[in-house]
């Protein structure tokens, strides 16, 4: 399946093992697609997206002490869903390079106008994720990046960015509702 990416970053909940592995197997297949490392950085009070790290940050730190880390190896900082029920959100905006307010997996779009709202109050760079589990949501929630410099980092910084999306499908969360019952209550 073809989804037309020109970069990506695969931000798995708390290692960086899923973004050195996607970077390994472009170096190794020659393909031209730009990975910025990254991982959902679980902070004491939600999840913050680290870009442009190589270490991950203590976990369970407040969320201005990981912010700090990230910007000690020269990353970025960027608070997901800040106001989704039920992904680990912040519920606030703590000092950071972006805010997403685009995630493709909203049901209603509300939470998503009030992080537009917030980071547009605030003059922060606004970005969409696709909060993609599967590989059918890849793309859903995509962040055009201008890079006029090729730093990537520098250009969400400075807001050179538009978002595109498209919200993830309903048999996604019915998929998602199956295997947690399955899991946590051993549905069979």
């Amino acid at each position: 399946m073809r989804k037309k990416l020109d970069g990506i970053s695969i931000t798995d909940h708390d290692t960086l093992e899923g973004s050195f592995a996607a970077r390994k197997l472009v170096e190794e297949k020659g393909l031209d697609l730009v990975v910025v490392p990254g991982a959902e950085v679980s902070t004491s009070e939600g999840h913050l997206l680290a870009l442009g790290i190589e270490e991950l940050p203590l976990i369970g730190i407040s969320p201005e002490e990981t912010i700090e880390a990230i910007h000690g190896q020269g990353g970025i900082a960027i608070v997901p869903h800040p106001y989704h029920l039920f992904r680990h959100a912040i519920f606030r905006i703590p000092d950071c390079d972006a805010v997403e307010v685009y995630n493709s997996k909203h049901l209603l779009g509300v939470a998503n106008a009030w992080a537009r709202r917030k980071a547009k109050r605030r003059g922060l760079p606004m970005v969409a994720g696709s909060d993609a589990h599967i590989a059918d949501t890849v793309g859903l929630g995509v962040t055009v990046i201008y890079v006029e410099d090729g730093d990537v980092l520098e250009a969400i910084r400075a807001g050179r960015v538009k978002i595109e999306g498209r919200r993830t499908p309903p048999w996604v969360f019915v998929g998602q509702m199956e295997r947690w019952v399955r899991r946590h209550v051993g549905w069979k």
